[in-house]
């Protein structure tokens, strides 16, 4: 006669078996998380010590409770990230958080170094779609993703409370206390708001907190091609000059895509030959040098390309001369050296012309 088999789970044996229950579990860990904190939070309970009172704990991640713009409250409880959960599970949103993240480079970054020894402030974020959107603290978040891992830890205060788009953009402003946004970034954001149709600049510049003038001048700088940008190993070295400079290459091939990515190819070949040893402006004018000068070269072909000239007659006697020249949707007349008679002719019959046109 068979024996019973208890209680003993069907699936005890079979293959998966084990992560099938594993999951199972991990599931209403998750459940159970939820319905704590909800509980909690209907008993009036502070986290912090009913966690230590019940398991404990005589120390665990801080909980804050802030109050947003709106005047709504949010939540958030500190959490400990490895390196493979800063890079699956956190994303940065441009349009809430501001800041370029293909502008930060390992150059761009170096004051953040001393977060190998320690974190001193937990970045903030908001749970979306199931990953941690970071409101502040992006640069702490790339500068931890470049060590590939060597810094074990990653801190970050998250939110599970839901935060409207005015309340979340307020808050990453409110926190944003490091490096300010740079022209660049800040006319990215003025671009996105102009590009939506909904907004003059005068309502952006009141809605960024800068002047209208000011709202010009970092859309030029948003409008450079991003691989111009790319050149400089950080960003925020560059002034409004040395954005009024790049410019003028966006302007000098504004009708030719093809020649535009030809002379970024020549200006990256002079980068190769920046000595590592310069400090990061150094840099910066060694490169802005080099683009003016080949920007002149480039200007003088263009130039002599466009200008078209032909010969209206032929003189036999020296430094006389007659031509027209066309450049673009402009064209002149050039006469050397022809007799008073000549041109006096000449202004009637262009005067007749033009009476008729």
């Amino acid at each position: 006669m068979a024996k019973k088999r208890g209680n003993q789970s069907p699936l005890g044996n079979t293959v998966g078996a084990q992560q099938a229950q594993q999951n199972a579990a991990k599931s209403n860990l998750e459940s159970l998380t939820k319905q704590l904190s909800s509980e909690l939070e209907k008993a009036g309970e502070n986290t912090t010590a009913f966690l230590a009172s019940h398991f404990g704990l005589e120390s665990v991640s801080q909980s804050i409770e802030w109050t947003l713009a709106s005047g709504a409250k949010a939540l958030f409880n500190e959490v400990t990230l490895s390196h493979a959960q800063v890079k699956e599970d956190t994303v940065v949103s441009f349009h809430v958080n501001g800041r370029d993240q293909s502008l930060l480079t390992k150059e761009s970054l170096e004051d953040l170094n001393s977060l190998e020894f320690q974190q001193f402030y937990p970045a903030v974020g908001r749970q979306v779609d199931g990953k941690i959107d970071v409101l502040d603290g992006s640069r702490r978040r790339a500068w931890f993703l470049l060590q590939e891992g060597h810094i074990k830890e990653f801190r970050i205060l998250v939110t599970n409370d839901e935060l409207s788009m005015a309340d979340a953009k307020a808050l990453a402003k409110q926190l944003q206390t490091a490096k300010e946004h740079n022209q660049r970034e800040i006319g990215l954001q003025c671009k996105a708001l102009m590009d939506s149709g909904e907004y003059t600049q005068e309502d952006i510049a009141k809605m960024v907190g800068i002047s209208r003038p000011a709202v010009s001048k970092a859309l030029k700088a948003a409008s450079i091609d991003a691989r111009i940008i790319a050149l400089f190993p950080v960003v925020n070295e560059l002034s409004h000059a040395d954005y009024s400079v790049l410019g003028k290459i966006m302007s000098a091939f504004s009708e030719d895509g093809k020649l535009l990515s030809i002379f970024i190819e020549k200006i990256e070949e002079k980068v190769v030959n920046v000595q590592p040893e310069h400090c990061h402006d150094e840099a910066k004018d060694v490169l802005i040098s080099a683009i003016k000068s080949e920007l002149k070269v480039a200007e003088a072909k263009k130039e002599k390309a466009e200008v078209a000239v032909t010969k209206l007659a032929e003189f036999d006697a020296k430094g006389m001369f007659a031509r027209k020249k066309v450049k673009g949707r402009n064209f002149s007349y050039e006469f050397g050296r022809l007799s008073k008679e000549v041109q006096a002719e000449l202004d009637r019959v262009i005067g007749e012309v033009l009476d008729k046109s």
